[in-house]
């Protein structure tokens, strides 16, 4: 089979894209994500874990006993009984802050035990 000039033009043409896709694809090296994303995604599943282990370390004002209120920070014996008298007077707290409405715990008081107290579910 004999070829005129314009098949052997279209040939080698047909020879050198696909050589130029073959010489691409042994070389390309596709890149990677960047590692600032993976070290954000590592450090989000650290702070959600780290919320999760914090929310089963506080204590539920709602049905904690009088030691266990004790442990909260600025609570001693006198605040753990009007919090505790305050919850049955008014069917237990709705909110966390609700507990400034308790006598002898200030706003101040209440930032400094908010991270150790919860309501519950």
């Amino acid at each position: 089979m004999k070829l005129n000039n314009s098949e052997k033009t279209l040939l080698g043409i047909f020879f050198l894209l696909s050589s130029i896709v073959i010489l691409y694809n042994l070389f390309y090296i596709p890149s990677l994500p960047s590692a600032d994303i993976i070290k954000k995604e590592f450090v989000f599943q650290e702070e959600e874990e780290e919320k999760n282990k914090k929310d089963s370390e506080r204590i539920n004002i709602n049905n904690a006993s009088l030691d266990e209120l004790k442990k909260i920070p600025g609570v001693g014996e006198s605040t753990a009984q009007k919090i505790i008298d305050y919850r049955e007077q008014n069917g237990g707290f709705l909110y966390t802050s609700e507990i400034i409405n308790v006598n002898g715990i200030s706003e101040k008081k209440f930032n400094a035990m908010k991270d150790y107290i919860t309501i519950g579910d």
